[in-house]
Formats: structure tokens, sequence, C-alpha cells
């Protein structure tokens, strides 16, 4: 078996046009091939060959390193290869490099959409793959089947120094995490976020900023992430999803995700750094002394450095006065 080097470039692709090498991820009841649990399995053409494996389908994703990439499906009665086990694709966020858990994630949902649109929802026939496209056609010409996506809203909520944290039904103990929720059919991305906050917590919202995405396969998710303002209401968790919701101030936040895990984290840890550049340009570190002396001298120190400030603004724009004052007594002069 070969293995994916951490800085290995992934190039999606619908069809594979080229004589490279082929490898091979295999996949079984959405779980991944593994080594160790955290190492991809990769097997080559000959070492898939002669495995033993037996495969439901078999779908090209891509290029690997000047190699074609494949996915296969494990029947359910199929062997693996000895040192290895099928572990859940959840397990692989933050044990594996982005660029590698990327492969994983497109390879699963994949398999997945092809699993699920073998038949054709207008005439009942069998489809097929279309040739050039990565879509599922049929002869009935009912269109064409593509891989769906489901768009999501993913929003941190805060106000002046406080962040918008809330507790779902599902979550583990005490862990927190931001709001997140559907996009509805019609609706933006905008008005996805002002309905789930108003259902969910009973708030309203203003400046909404976008942030960034995160492919999110489980099962096929893409999370679109952005802050927002408070502008309104009181927290009244719905009961349903939501059973607890809270400010909690960025000095002392409960559990909440990883940002090397998802996009919530990375919300979370974006807002934090903001706060702490803030507090390091504004806040004197000496203002937190108890002793008067100290607060004294921080205080000077502080309206001090805007002193000093202002005094070199004003010498450049005396500077800039007497430059153009001069230029232009000596034009005066010169018409004389």
């Amino acid at each position: 078996m070969i293995s994916f080097h951490p800085s290995s470039e992934f190039k999606p692709e619908n069809q594979n046009s080229s004589d490279l090498e082929r490898i091979y991820l295999v996949l079984r009841d959405g779980k991944i091939l593994t080594v160790n649990g955290s190492n991809i399995a990769v097997l080559t053409k000959e070492e898939y060959t002669w495995s033993g494996m037996e495969s439901l389908q078999e779908l090209f994703i891509g290029y690997v390193e000047n190699k074609a990439c494949y996915v296969i499906e494990l029947t359910n009665t199929s062997p693996c290869l000895e040192n290895t086990q099928l572990s859940p694709l959840q397990s692989l966020l933050g044990a594996v490099p982005d660029n590698i858990f990327t492969i994983c994630s497109r390879s699963l949902q994949l398999i997945d959409w092809f699993k699920h649109h073998q038949f054709c929802g207008r005439c009942g026939n069998k489809m097929n793959m279309h040739e050039t496209e990565r879509a599922m056609s049929c002869s009935c010409n009912a269109g064409l089947n593509y891989p769906k996506i489901s768009p999501c809203v993913i929003v941190l909520v805060t106000k002046k120094n406080d962040l918008l944290l809330a507790h779902n039904k599902n979550f583990p103990g005490k862990f927190y995490s931001t709001l997140a929720g559907f996009i509805e059919p019609g609706e933006t991305a905008e008005d996805a976020i002002h309905r789930e906050i108003e259902e969910e917590v009973s708030i309203k919202v203003k400046n909404i900023k976008y942030y960034g995405s995160q492919s999110w396969p489980f099962p096929s998710q893409l999370m679109l992430g952005y802050h927002a303002e408070y502008e309104s209401g009181e927290i009244l968790p719905d009961g349903e999803e939501i059973d607890e919701a809270d400010w909690f101030n960025y000095l002392q936040l409960p559990a909440v995700p990883s940002g090397k895990i998802s996009i919530s984290g990375r919300l979370i840890e974006h807002f934090l750094n903001i706060k702490k550049i803030t507090s390091s340009l504004f806040v004197p570190r000496i203002v937190r002394s108890s002793s008067p002396i100290l607060s004294f001298l921080n205080r000077l120190l502080f309206y001090g450095r805007f002193f000093f400030l202002s005094l070199l603004n004003g010498f450049f724009l005396l500077s800039r006065l007497l430059f153009y004052g001069r230029f232009f007594f000596l034009r005066f002069f010169i018409s004389f």
C-alpha cells in the first residue's frame, strides 16, 4: 500500500481521460479503509486485483500526484486487507490534513449519491452514468441527475464582548456551539440566518458578514459561516433542537468546537483573535495591576503615547505649511 503525502495536490475531475497509474480508496457502509485508524489505505491496481475484495461500484474522483484516483465500495461480505480497519469519516476530522480529508469527503459523497440514484424517479428504469458529466441519465429524457449538496448557514452572534452559544439536545454534556440551519427553497443565506436564529432562540440580528465555508459531508452539507451582531429580543430556546442558550464572555467560554475540526470553532477563534488584538492596542498591560503607582504610570504612558503622536503630526503639518508658504512667497516676490 502507498499513502498520501500531507502536501499531496488533489485535482477533482469527472472523467478519467488519461493513462495514468490508478490508485484506489476503499469504502464500506460510509467508512473508509485505514491503517492504524488515521492513515488512509491507498491501494495500487495490482494490490486491488490480488486482494480478493469484492466491490459494488467503482468511481473515478480525480487526480492525486499524477495518479488517477478511484473509490470502490465493498460488498458486506467482502474481506478487508490484514492490518487495516474501517474508520468513520468523522474520526478523520482533524486527524488527517485538510487536503486528504477533502479526498475522503468527495469519495464518500459521490459513492452515497451514486448508490441512491440508480433508478429514474419518473419512469423507474435503471439510470446510467453520463458519458462526459458527473450525472446520472435515463432513456426517458427526464433530465440529468447531479450530485446534491445541501447548503446550510452557521452563525456566531455577538454582543460587545459576549458570544451567543447554544446547547443542542444531541450534544454531549455541557458542550456549546454556534447556531446553524438549512437554507430553505427560495431563501437567500441572509434570509435563512434571520429565520433560523429567530426560530431557535427568538432574537433578531443585524450586520451579517460572511466569513467562510466548509464542506461537511455528513452526509452532504456545505456550511456557510457568518458573523452577526445582536439587535433585539430576549433569548428563548425553542426546546426542540436547542435546550439551552446564553451569552458567554469571550474570556469565560464553555466547551466549544475546535477550529481544527469545524467552521463553528473557526468562527469563535476569529472573534477571540479580534478581541485580543483590540485589547492589546487599546488596553495597556499594566492597567490590571492593583498598585496605584503602577496604574498612574500606565495611564501616563498611555496618554503620553497619544500626545507624542499628536506632536509628531503637528510638526508634520508645520513643515508642510512652511514648504508651501515658501513656495507662494517666492512666486509673489518674483512677480514684482
